[in-house]
């Protein structure tokens, strides 16, 4: 990964934290089911994007 997308991760990926624990606060249930599965799908989605940044650095 190049310094940019490393950039637009940090841009992208600092407001979305701040948001979830915002968001974790809010539930007065403290359901960490939905939390746990939110975040499997943040790191499938990290790890997807850099394997396809990768794949394009690579043909170009």
């Amino acid at each position: 990964m190049n310094a940019t997308s490393f950039i637009f991760f940090g841009l992208m990926l600092i407001p979305f934290i701040v948001f979830i624990v915002w968001l974790i606060k809010q539930d007065k249930k403290r359901n960490y089911l939905g939390l746990a599965v939110l975040l499997a799908a943040i790191i499938v989605a990290v790890i997807v994007a850099i394997y396809v940044d990768a794949k394009y650095m690579k043909m170009h």
